[in-house]
């Protein structure tokens, strides 16, 4: 079983989330690198923007002209993100735990928190989707 990072939680969809004080840091999973190709750009949400817990707020756009959708983790607003992440797209899987995060929220909804995975479960979720 993979290990992942123990203090992150985890969403099926493989974002990664880290929270602080009703903040949370939003990142994609390494793993999700190896369903996808090469990233040519990336949409993240604006500054302010109001997000849902999965509705789409982050789009990448693959080398092969596919579009891939990531729904928000959470719900909340948007108070910072990463212009690393939209200068070099390629660059979020070099170190996704820690420079390759996405955009970080504060979020509305704490119970919302329970309906994610912890690392365990994370690994536990993969090895049982790939069979």
């Amino acid at each position: 079983m993979v290990a992942f990072p123990k203090h992150l939680k985890f969403t099926p969809n493989h974002v990664w989330v880290k929270t602080h004080d009703h903040t949370a840091t939003v990142g994609l999973a390494d793993d999700l690198q190896h369903e996808i190709t090469a990233i040519e750009s990336i949409d993240l949400p604006l500054v302010d923007d109001e997000l849902e817990m999965d509705l789409d707020c982050v789009t990448l756009h693959l080398a092969d002209v596919e579009l891939y959708h990531i729904p928000s983790p959470l719900t909340g607003r948007v108070i910072e993100v990463n212009a690393d992440a939209l200068d070099q797209p390629e660059q979020i899987f070099l170190s996704p735990y820690e420079r390759g995060w996405l955009f970080k929220m504060e979020y509305d909804e704490p119970d919302e928190l329970e309906m994610l995975m912890s690392s365990t479960e994370y690994a536990a979720f993969l090895e049982e989707i790939e069979g």
